[in-house]
């Protein structure tokens, strides 16, 4: 198995973290390509018991090193915090051992609020979002109007100039919910506080992964949710707000003329999907 994508048949929860970590001893990198940090994957492990939102499942393996693609939208302060919490249990977490997209999308304060507000606009007709922000995070990305991890190393300057522009176009939609507007300055502060953790990790993605590849070193993708939540294929709206298919999986972490060896479909015997 060169290079192999391990995905949910169902609606997510069908154990891939778990089975990404039993994988991971066979191959040399694991990319997270698509998703955000409300992907929720419980590994346990000799070392203990694990839970990853936004680190690919073998950050775990010391031997094995770790992407987070250009598809997956990334929460700077939660990154940052994960990352804390698994120094903390003695697992390392180095630029040698992870290594970020610079075309990741940043989810930023404001679509979390935006998540949850539009949620909760909608009573019991509500999607049953983890009110994490990944909805409008991606939507955004696709209306050109956020910013992606690259950003980070922009003058000061033009950074803060970004957010202002951002923050005062988002303050046309939060305002509308009734919401008091967003403040930019605190929103340059939450940028530069947590950006700073994730700089040393980000990269070219794609020059790495196509050396790796050049290198004949093999390459587990992983999925967040699962088919049915597919944004194309899935039970839309009730979906997810990327393509959690296979099939994305080269896209979505920077190498897309790579073609899979292998799909590693995981499924469980009853039907559940996340809160439900």
């Amino acid at each position: 198995m060169k290079h192999c994508a391990i995905v949910g048949i169902n609606w997510g929860d069908e154990g891939k973290g778990r089975m990404v970590d039993y994988f991971a001893g066979r191959f040399d990198v694991v990319v997270r390509y698509q998703g955000g940090n409300n992907a929720g994957h419980t590994v346990k492990n000799p070392a203990g018991t694990f839970v990853l939102n936004l680190l690919p499942s073998g950050i775990l393996r010391p031997t094995t090193a770790n992407v987070m693609g250009n598809g997956m939208v990334i929460d700077l302060e939660h990154l940052a915090h994960e990352v804390a919490a698994l120094i903390s249990r003695g697992i390392p977490i180095t630029p040698d051992n992870l290594k970020i997209s610079e075309g990741a999308t940043i989810c930023m304060p404001y679509h979390r609020l935006q998540d949850i507000m539009e949620e909760e606009r909608l009573g019991d007709r509500a999607y049953g979002s983890t009110r994490r922000g990944i909805a409008p995070g991606d939507a955004d990305k696709y209306i050109k109007k956020t910013l992606r991890m690259a950003d980070l190393f922009d003058e000061p300057a033009v950074l803060e100039e970004k957010i202002r522009d951002l923050v005062a176009w988002k303050n046309l939609t939060v305002i509308g919910y009734g919401h008091e507007p967003i403040d930019a300055e605190e929103t340059i502060e939450w940028v530069r506080t947590f950006g700073e953790v994730a700089r040393p990790f980000v990269c070219d993605v794609s020059a790495y992964l196509h050396d790796a590849i050049d290198a004949g070193r093999n390459i587990m993708f992983e999925a967040q949710l699962g088919a049915l939540r597919d944004i194309d294929f899935g039970i839309y709206p009730y979906t997810s707000s990327s393509t959690t298919l296979a099939s994305y999986a080269p896209i979505g972490a920077g190498v897309p003329g790579v073609a899979l060896d292998c799909t590693i479909g995981i499924m469980k015997a009853y039907s559940t999907c996340v809160g439900e």
